[in-house]
């Protein structure tokens, strides 16, 4: 593999990015998994399950409010001080926030300051995600060799599919002693487990250097006395806000999708199918693997044929699988559960695999971790915190039907194809990236 600019390693850059995603996505997937399976009986017991199911829902609802903030604060040490100090820092928090809750004591233990506890500890969780993932991305793109933008760019979403892998493999092996033991203490095991990625995480990325072109930015910006970016945020607001906006929506299927795939479907399949939640976590696993083997292949055809083709095709995708997906979870079989969950899964990797990269390059350097990070987050608050209540909302009363939701999935597909598209016919100056996109730009040889 190609050396990429600066002397930074190939191995070092995937190895930086890929642990940080890793602990991201196993705390959210571990929390997710608990918000279907453990936390209604654990924190709101005193509800009907359907209702408890839906109160779960609405703390990845409200704790995701967290998640621009985290955007803004990390996008802001990123922008003016480097990627390192905000890379660490969002590490930091989401590890600590993770293992809190693995401590926390149930409604019967602390009544209902225990629902209460459970929700500040995500919503602090949910501020640290909101800085790590744009932060990763930029960091590898960054760093990247110009004919591999997008398989460096996908490095972090590997790293999702690992963190995935390990979140439902634990809780997977916490189930194996049954539902009671499961409510009772091996659901804390994941979350206390947490910390042993975080401690690695922080040791690699201690060691991190900046691209060449931000270390550059950097200077200038010293130089000038910081007062072109002492806000980036309100350079967002506004020079770039079309571009954000159209970020928002371009991101919105791969991680709405994604809370449908993980939560409505594993409480779907428990509640109304009759699988165990080791049954279910299993499929989870196997979904995570689609996301591992297939996310590099994916980003090889984008720095093959172009980022945008490749986003738009995965976008696509969900249209075709969305039925097709609860058709095979509602065959009342391991195999057909494993099948549906998988489907949903690759048409999710081939969007996600490349949207990052895509969108790094509709921002200016100066604001690039803002920028991409807020379009993410908000992305994730809508996707990560409405979707998953609504779809349980869709779904009826008591949570059989689940139609509206595969009409849900569609919907968010399209406005995310819709976003791509109307990208691409502005031309005003805040979409205009600072160098050239590999979006449009498919190497010679394939020409």
């Amino acid at each position: 593999m190609t050396s990429p600019p600066g002397g930074h390693s190939p191995l070092r850059i995937a190895t930086a990015t890929l642990i940080g995603t890793s602990v991201e996505w196993y705390d959210f997937a571990i929390y997710g998994t608990a918000a279907a399976l453990v936390f209604p009986k654990l924190f709101f017991p005193e509800m009907s399950p359907a209702l408890g199911v839906l109160s779960s829902f609405a703390t990845l609802a409200v704790g995701s409010l967290g998640r621009p903030l985290g955007a803004i604060l990390f996008g802001h040490i990123g922008d003016r001080y480097g990627r390192k100090h905000a890379l660490i820092g969002s590490l930091l928090l989401m590890g600590v926030s993770t293992f809190l809750i693995g401590l926390l004591p149930g409604y019967a233990v602390a009544g209902a300051l225990a629902p209460v506890l459970l929700l500040i500890i995500r919503v602090l969780q949910s501020l640290a995600v909101g800085g790590e993932w744009g932060g990763a991305v930029l960091y590898a793109v960054e760093n990247a060799p110009p004919h591999r933008k997008a398989l460096y760019g996908s490095f972090p979403q590997v790293g999702d599919g690992i963190g995935f892998f390990l979140a439902t493999g634990v809780f997977t092996l916490a189930s194996l002693p049954g539902h009671d033991a499961l409510l009772a203490w091996t659901w804390r095991i994941p979350f206390l487990l947490s910390s042993v990625l975080v401690v690695t995480g922080l040791i690699i990325r201690s060691r991190l250097e900046e691209a060449p072109e931000i270390k550059e930015a950097l200077r200038e910006e010293r130089e000038a006395g910081g007062a072109a970016t002492k806000l980036p945020v309100l350079d967002v607001a506004r020079g770039s806000w079309r571009t954000w906006l159209l970020a928002t929506g371009a991101f919105l299927v791969t991680v709405g999708g994604f809370y449908v795939i993980v939560t409505f479907v594993s409480a779907y399949a428990v509640s109304h199918l009759g699988f165990t939640e080791a049954q279910t976590s299993a499929a989870g696993m196997f979904a995570s693997v689609v996301v591992i083997v297939f996310t590099p292949l994916t980003a090889l055809l984008g720095d093959r044929f172009g980022v945008r083709r490749v986003t738009l095709v995965g976008m696509a995708a969900h249209l075709v699988v969305a039925f097709p997906m609860f058709w095979l979870v509602g065959s009342h079989s391991v195999v057909g559960l494993w099948a549906g969950m998988g489907l949903g899964m690759l048409a999710s990797t081939i969007a996600y695999a490349t949207v990052g990269t895509m969108i790094t390059e509709w921002f200016p350097p100066r604001v690039r971790y803002t920028g991409l990070s807020l379009g993410y987050q908000i992305a994730g608050l809508i996707g990560g915190g409405v979707v998953p209540p609504l779809a349980q909302w869709l779904s009826g009363s008591s949570g059989a039907s689940w139609t509206p939701v595969a009409i849900l999935f569609v919907v968010m597909a399209l406005i995310s194809m819709g976003c791509v598209a109307l990208h691409r016919r502005l031309t005003t100056p805040d979409s205009a990236p600072s160098t050239p996109s590999v979006a449009d730009t498919v190497p010679q040889e394939t020409r």
